[in-house]
């Protein structure tokens, strides 16, 4: 009997794959038979997807209309309580999709991914006897802390490896904040559009929101139940279709912010300065009726330009940071995924910098990074990206660099102007670079792979006495 049941079990497996197949390549007949979805609405998840007045209603809503707009289906929003019971529901098959879901190896086991159609910086908040900088902060700042987390949050694997670190688990935003309203926690880390929305009604005086700016996970997916791989088809074209321009006026509707009538000078200004990182991602929509608001206006939309210049480049040199660079990395790709066409990804890494930090000093070394940093963006197109990945190594997206003569070219450029004098100081300094080169699709499918191998034949360059360029895979 066993042996039967075997025998029948594999039939229907091998009978699944045969016709997912068969829907993967045309998901408008998968449709055909799949008229409704089920959509997972988590608790405290507004301004992203939440119930009012018996419907739902938020971003994710907004965008999962634009996205199934050429779709014959019906989209049914579905409760399915706290973020972990969400997972859950959508592993038991009790909803289809789950919207705003960064991508995990775990979660991958129980679920497919669209592409990436949005994303959200983490941030932390803290109460005002916490010795905490607004503004940005680096996620290791955290270490050594109690901090509160959403159970099931992407984020909780990359909070749990730092050093002396405490994880209290809530539900939702409501309960972590409420720690910090009662000092149960350190900190409370979300998203920071999430936290944004929640401040906004339920004010916290006082307390600290940094953007936390060297996390994973901050790109967000639509989660497909694992056995729907035609649905995924259908909704990243629905995700291409949606414009950058549609996407922004999405933006301004849901993460705008709202003033309160009747707030004096004095309570406008306080917000100002103590909420400085709360308008990262907040547009000033509404029209300036009030001349007396007109100085608070000001400080807000400067606080603005200046926080989410924080969040995306590096401090020193004014370049893209790590993040910005994975954000373009990733446009990139989704991109030439799309059209076939290669691209390059240099990585550098400037030969005698550590000398020079050790002989002279480190303003001597910090000036000069601007200088190079200087030349190299004076040196490439503006449809490149030249990004500080982290102390004195840089990376270079070349989107139109089709092949490796062209992309050799640009690199061999790089290394004779890198390797002219800097006057820093009213002394001569100099250094050389040594980079690496790799090529979409044939060194890497993902920026992962791209940067690994660039980062491989960077090192091939060094050993091969430096001021150099190397191509991956060429151990010539």
């Amino acid at each position: 009997m066993n042996r039967v049941l075997a025998i029948v079990s594999t039939f229907f497996a091998a009978f699944s794959v045969t016709l997912s197949s068969s829907y993967a390549s045309q998901p408008e007949r998968w449709l055909e038979d799949y008229k409704e979805i089920r959509v997972g609405v988590p608790d405290q998840l507004a301004p992203l997807v939440s119930f009012e007045d018996g419907k739902a209603e938020g971003l994710d809503v907004d965008l999962l209309e634009k996205f199934t707009r050429d779709l014959a289906v019906e989209i049914v929003w579905k409760p399915c309580g706290a973020w972990q019971q969400c997972l859950n529901a959508i592993k038991a098959k009790e909803i289809d999709v789950l919207t705003s879901v960064s991508y995990s190896v775990e979660r991958n086991q129980f679920m497919d991914f669209t592409q990436s159609y949005w994303s959200m910086p983490w941030a932390a908040i803290s109460p005002v006897n916490q010795k905490a900088s607004e503004g940005s902060i680096g996620l290791n700042h955290l270490s050594d802390s109690k901090v509160g987390v959403v159970e099931g949050y992407s984020i909780e694997s990359q909070l749990s490896q730092l050093r002396g670190i405490q994880l209290i688990q809530v539900d939702g935003i409501r309960e972590g904040l409420n720690l910090i309203r009662n000092s149960g926690v350190d900190y409370y880390v979300d998203s920071l559009p999430m936290l944004v929305y929640e401040l906004q009604r339920r004010p916290l005086p006082g307390a600290k929101l940094s953007v936390i700016d060297d996390t994973q996970g901050e790109e967000l997916y639509l989660g497909v139940r694992e056995d729907w791989k035609p649905l995924v088809m259908a909704l990243n074209g629905g995700i291409d279709s949606v414009t950058e321009s549609e996407k922004s006026q999405l933006k301004q509707k849901w993460y705008g912010f709202e003033l309160e009538q009747g707030w004096s000078n004095k309570e406008l200004l306080d917000i100002a300065m103590k909420v400085g990182s709360v308008v990262l991602l907040i547009i000033v929509s509404f029209a300036v009726w009030n001349s007396r608001l007109r100085k608070e206006i000001k400080l807000r939309k400067a606080a603005e330009r200046q926080i989410r210049h924080i969040a995306t480049h590096d401090e020193l040199t004014g370049l893209p940071n790590r993040n910005l660079m994975q954000d373009r990395l990733e446009q990139t790709l989704s991109q030439n995924e799309r059209t076939g066409k290669p691209f390059a990804v240099l990585f550098l890494d400037l030969d005698g910098f550590k000398k020079i930090n050790d002989d002279f000093g480190h303003s001597y070394g910090d000036e000069l990074l601007v200088q190079a940093a200087h030349r190299m963006s004076s040196l490439l197109r503006r449809s490149d990206t030249v990004c500080r990945h982290g102390g004195d190594e840089f990376v270079v997206i070349l989107p139109t660099a089709n092949n490796v003569g062209s992309a050799l070219a640009v690199s061999r450029k790089l290394v004779v102007q890198l390797a002219k004098p800097y006057k820093v100081k009213k002394k001569s300094l100099d250094i050389s670079v040594s980079i690496g080169v790799s090529l979409y699709p044939q060194h890497g499918l993902t920026s992962d792979d791209l940067l690994r191998s660039a980062d491989k034949a960077m090192y091939r360059a060094k050993a091969a006495g430096k001021n150099d360029v190397r191509l991956a895979g060429d151990d010539g």
